[in-house]
């Protein structure tokens, strides 16, 4: 089973719900979606019925155009009549239903409304009058800015938020003993689908990947944040599943939120099979670690080259632009040219944030900056493991050749 929501709206309003099935999926959902024109790299094609029969969230986004205002007696009114009083119908069937009776679980309906009023009185009562169905009993969490032409990146990211918490609360989707699949994709097409997946292939990635801007990264950290929370929340379960196809920022930033400080065990598919820190704690890593103590009054920079990218010398160029001269540079390099086992990538994951916690606790940088180059499963369990730093780490990718920046990670980050 995956984790699904739907989105509703009328033509006029693309721009809008394109904004919706991002921060959507930005927080672990499948979207259903219709004419959805962004590249995702996760996609549900299914008709309309379908997706008001199967989704967990339904959010309906009605405007003025979506209430037909012009439409004669009779005529077609598909975001009304097949979408919003289907979904209407089967949440009261699942609210209303004895024990005895399989109507399936209730769905989450956020209605959001723009442009019909004030949204807790006028607007409800324009709905009531064109279809007949009362919105004023249904669980309404946010309401948008009515000044604006059309609902924020800020709301939509809010809206996706709230639709997550009240899935995972009590009542929702049942909690597992199982380890929780999670899939992670920020570039490329066609991944197959987990119980989770967070897709930002439509900001960051695409089928030819793009190192993406730092805006839609932040977008991305956000998401994952809250989607951390909200399953901290719902269930004791803290064993994740992981497989990614993803950039190297996603893959820090998805092990530094899901650490190993707030109790997640991560267990990572690789392409050479599963690597966790429980199965093999102490084999050999094949790791050289070098330490060069700069002296400068900057930053640090952690450079770590376990493919043969030329990390060094792009982090260099980098390091060349910036404000004042590091105060070390900690390089981490592969012996030989074999490929890691999952044992080792686990004990390089492990040995690699231990040299960085140490070497951060010796010089106390504001900054730590990360230039990477590392299968997906490192990343992830290696930056699990990098809490209480108390600096910020800034995070880069690599471009035609260079590295450009893509996520700060602040301290604060729990």
């Amino acid at each position: 089973m995956e984790l699904s929501a739907m989105v509703s709206y009328q033509t006029s309003a693309f721009e809008a719900s394109e904004l919706l099935h991002e921060e959507l999926a930005l927080r672990g959902f499948s979207v259903f979606h219709d004419k959805c024109s962004f590249p995702l790299g996760i996609r549900i094609e299914r008709n309309m019925s379908d997706a008001v029969r199967l989704c967990h969230v339904f959010v309906g986004y009605l405007t003025e155009s979506a209430l037909y205002p012009n439409s004669l007696e009779g005529s077609r009114r598909p975001v009304l009549d097949a979408e919003f009083k289907p979904i209407m119908e089967r949440w009261r069937d699942a609210s209303s239903a004895g024990k005895s009776v399989d109507v399936g679980p209730r769905p989450v309906v956020l209605i959001l409304t723009h442009g019909l009023g004030d949204p807790r009185t006028e607007a409800p009562e324009r709905i009531r009058k064109a279809t007949g169905e009362d919105i004023s009993s249904l669980w309404n969490p946010i309401t948008l800015d009515q000044t604006t032409s059309g609902i924020s990146q800020p709301e939509a990211a809010a809206a996706a938020a709230c639709v997550l918490g009240a899935i995972f609360a009590p009542g929702g989707v049942s909690a597992t003993d199982q380890p929780i699949d999670l899939s992670v994709v920020t570039r490329g097409q066609g991944q197959p689908l987990a119980f989770l997946t967070v897709d930002a292939t439509a900001l960051v990635g695409g089928p030819a990947s793009r190192s993406g801007d730092p805006s839609s990264w932040i977008r991305y950290l956000a998401g994952i944040s809250d989607l951390q929370v909200a399953l901290a929340k719902w269930s004791r379960n803290r064993h994740l599943r992981i497989m990614a196809n993803a950039h190297i920022s996603a893959c820090i930033a998805l092990g530094r939120v899901f650490n190993q400080a707030a109790g997640w065990q991560l267990t990572v598919v690789g392409r050479f099979g599963e690597s966790n820190f429980r199965a093999y704690p102490h084999p050999d890593s094949r790791l050289a670690i070098v330490t060069d103590l700069v002296g400068g009054p900057g930053d640090i920079t952690v450079e770590i080259d376990l493919v043969g990218a030329g990390v060094t010398r792009m982090a260099t160029e980098q390091i060349a632009a910036f404000d004042q001269s590091p105060r070390g540079r900690l390089q981490i390099h592969l012996k030989g040219s074999e490929e890691l086992k999952p044992e080792q990538i686990a004990a390089a994951a492990a040995e690699s944030a231990r040299h960085i916690r140490r070497f951060v606790a010796d010089l106390r940088p504001e900054r730590a900056h990360v230039f990477c180059a590392s299968p997906a499963d490192f990343a992830v369990l290696m930056s699990s493991r990098l809490t209480s730093l108390h600096t910020d780490l800034c995070l880069y990718e690599r471009h035609d050749g260079s590295y450009v920046s893509s996520i700060v990670i602040p301290r604060s980050l729990p």
